[in-house]
């Protein structure tokens, strides 16, 4: 039984339960709240990005916080430029390396994959598809190397378009001697916790050229139908159309059938690190040859 206070509701005889005087307690703090967390809005609305003291503090804040202050280096730690520079260089070297050739490789007639028509992957690019991948751009995100973003593509399409598109079709042909001038990054660190000193302690993120962007959209746009029938339904992540949540509730289920008929059972959960840093680009060539992906030259 809630326990009634001496307090009383303002405009009624009826005493305020626990409940009610809890509530009552909030909405009269609440006014306190906002007066303390107003005059930083206001701060922001009244200076924004103008040349101001303000501005200047929480700009140098960013920087501070955006710094790498110093690296480990094996026992010691790397302060100068040059030598954050290198330790930086010789852990991505390592991972991104060509790894030694393989020795083996799956018996991939045993596997008896489904085949699947990929034909249609194979075609020109035509004029409609490179524009409704434009579409699907992100309008002002961070731009690459050449500095344009998605909003330039849609704004200026009306007089790009014949030579951009003209461009993609040479990719298409094979004329690539100079795509090496398109196919840079720049490789921002980003922190994964607060105080990181390790290099491990950074995630990668590529900033690639635009035209880099328009190419993978459009190849994404045509294998995106074929994806439930090359992908198995096991895998739930990464699939439009599939949740990630449906492999709990199969975990669970599994689990308390298991429980209710007492069948003796040992559950694994495999987490195969940098996963994405060390898949071998043969190993994906040889899966994609045996799954019908049309060869290139």
């Amino acid at each position: 039984m809630v326990q009634s206070f001496a307090l009383r509701s303002a405009g009624s005889g009826r005493p305020c339960t626990a409940a009610r005087w809890v509530a009552t307690a909030e909405m009269i703090s609440r006014p306190a709240v906002s007066v303390k967390f107003g005059p930083t809005r206001v701060t922001y609305l009244r200076g924004g990005d103008a040349n101001t003291k303000f501005f200047h503090l929480k700009a140098n804040s960013r920087r501070r916080k955006n710094f790498i202050q110093r690296l480990k280096k094996g026992q010691g730690r790397a302060v100068s430029h040059q030598e954050k520079q290198q330790v930086i260089q010789d852990h991505f070297s390592s991972i991104m390396a060509d790894p030694p050739a393989r020795s083996r490789d799956f018996n991939w007639d045993a596997l008896c994959l489904p085949s699947v028509n990929l034909s249609s992957l194979d075609v020109p690019f035509t004029e409609q598809e490179v524009h409704a991948a434009i579409k699907q751009l992100p309008h002002d995100k961070a731009p690459g190397p050449d500095g344009y973003t998605g909003n330039f593509f849609k704004t200026c399409w009306s007089t790009i378009k014949q030579d951009l598109v003209a461009a993609i079709n040479f990719f298409h042909m094979g004329r690539c001697a100079n795509l090496n001038l398109l196919n840079k990054a720049n490789i921002i660190l980003i922190p994964k916790k607060d105080g990181a000193d390790s290099i491990t302690d950074y995630r990668p993120i590529s900033l690639i050229h635009s035209f880099a962007k328009i190419i993978s959209k459009i190849l994404a746009l045509r294998l995106g139908p074929k994806m439930q029938e090359l992908i198995s339904p096991c895998q739930s992540a990464f699939i439009k159309g599939r949740s990630i949540h449906d492999n709990f509730l199969y975990v669970r289920n599994i689990a308390r059938r298991f429980h209710r008929n007492g069948t003796p059972s040992l559950l694994l959960k495999l987490d195969i690190s940098k996963a994405f840093d060390y898949v071998r680009w043969d190993y994906l060539l040889s899966l994609m040859q045996h799954r019908g992906f049309p060869s290139v030259g």
